[in-house]
């Protein structure tokens, strides 16, 4: 039996967010780029799945099939990857915590969920081509998305921009009114960014150091109080 995929794959970006409208719109796979796994999307691989069951495919926040946010208005192969416009996103606490996570900045990636039908090894390149998936989900990733890196969304980040990705959450916390497991979610992102930032300035540096793990006590005062109330 196939197993499903998650895919963060190069390019899956956010190209637009109507917060009024509650629409996003941006690519959840892009071809030809090789991924951190070795494989690479062939333009096509989706052309069956979205003929067969386009309606049948799902718009989540973090692949968690319990918080759909919508299905597609817009699901397509153009010459950059698949391409998507969502239909409004309902009224839903997790729905309004996305929508408030995307226009800080703090969501920006996609990945999908996925089964292979056809893929074609090269062995003298150890590469895979996706040729054919079955498609189940577009997801719009940061944290706990995938079990394998928690921050899908910022695998293959130089240290500048997972430092920024820093930035944008800590700013989140100061300006957002979320629910309880987004700030939850928010504060394991901050750790694993701060990991992420170690292993990358290992290589940046001859003097190894101890890595630099954010914790309530580090957080400014009234970011360290939010967090408190919520027993981490």
């Amino acid at each position: 039996m196939k197993t499903i995929e998650l895919k963060n794959t190069a390019g899956g970006t956010t190209k637009n967010v109507d917060t009024q409208k509650r629409i996003v719109t941006g690519y959840l796979s892009t071809f030809g780029n090789i991924d951190l796994d070795g494989d690479i999307m062939e333009k096509g691989a989706f052309t069956k799945t979205l003929a067969e069951r386009k309606d049948q495919i799902f718009f989540l926040n973090q692949h968690n099939w319990q918080q759909p946010l919508s299905k597609f208005a817009v699901l397509e192969e153009d010459a950059k990857g698949l391409y998507f416009e969502t239909n409004p996103i309902p009224d839903t606490t997790y729905g309004d915590d996305v929508l408030k996570l995307y226009d800080a900045g703090v969501l920006d990636q996609h990945s999908i969920g996925f089964k292979t039908i056809v893929g074609e090894y090269n062995n003298k390149t150890d590469l895979r081509t996706i040729k054919e998936v079955k498609l189940y989900e577009g997801s719009v990733v940061t944290m706990a998305a995938n079990p394998q890196a928690v921050l899908i969304g910022v695998k293959g980040y130089t240290l500048e921009q997972v430092q920024d990705k820093e930035k944008q959450i800590i700013k989140a916390f100061k300006n957002g009114t979320f629910t309880d497991e987004t700030f939850v979610l928010l504060e394991i992102a901050l750790k694993e960014l701060s990991l992420q930032a170690y292993e990358l300035g290992k290589t940046d540096s001859l003097e190894v150091k101890e890595p630099i793990i954010i914790t309530l006590n580090q957080l400014e005062p009234s970011i360290a109080d939010i967090l408190k109330t919520f027993n981490l």
